[in-house]
């Protein structure tokens, strides 16, 4: 009988660490819909890191969370840091005069030039037709660590 409680008070303990570590540190997730293909697909399933104090860093897919009550949950890469103009002209992203190179987003996607505040970045979906934000670094919620797909 001793060595069944053992085992019994074992198993919650573990389950009672893996719950605090799920609650501080890490955040599963599943992705929903297509705005970050081919990067993350439908049904990829993902392991973020919780962010209390976000210091944003370019190209980082982040999940952040809306305003609204109850919130909604995306997951987008970091384009432009606090402080930068960004332009989007034809789709192209231009940061501090600089083109990223080949349109990012779908040729109807404009942004005036516009410089972030302290507190904001610019996140866009990795699939050219869903687009761009601007979200407050207080929103971010986690970082993507770790992500798997399903096999199809």
């Amino acid at each position: 009988m001793r060595r069944r409680t053992k085992i019994a008070l074992g198993l919650v303990a573990t389950a009672a660490m893996l719950s605090f570590v799920a609650q501080f540190f890490v955040r599963p997730s599943v992705v929903f819909g297509d705005s970050m293909s081919p990067t993350l697909e439908q049904w990829d399933i993902c392991l973020l890191q919780r962010v209390r104090h976000y210091e944003p860093r370019r190209d980082e897919i982040v999940m952040f969370r809306t305003s609204d009550d109850p919130p909604l949950y995306f997951i987008k890469r970091v384009v432009a840091l606090p402080g930068e103009s960004v332009t989007i002209e034809r789709g192209v992203i231009t940061i501090n005069g600089t083109a990223l190179g080949a349109p990012r987003l779908a040729p109807g996607w404009e942004l005036e030039q516009t410089v972030l505040s302290a507190d904001k970045i610019l996140v866009a979906a990795d699939n050219p037709e869903f687009g761009y934000g601007v979200v407050a670094t207080r929103l971010v919620q986690a970082r993507l660590l770790w992500h798997w797909r399903w096999k199809r």
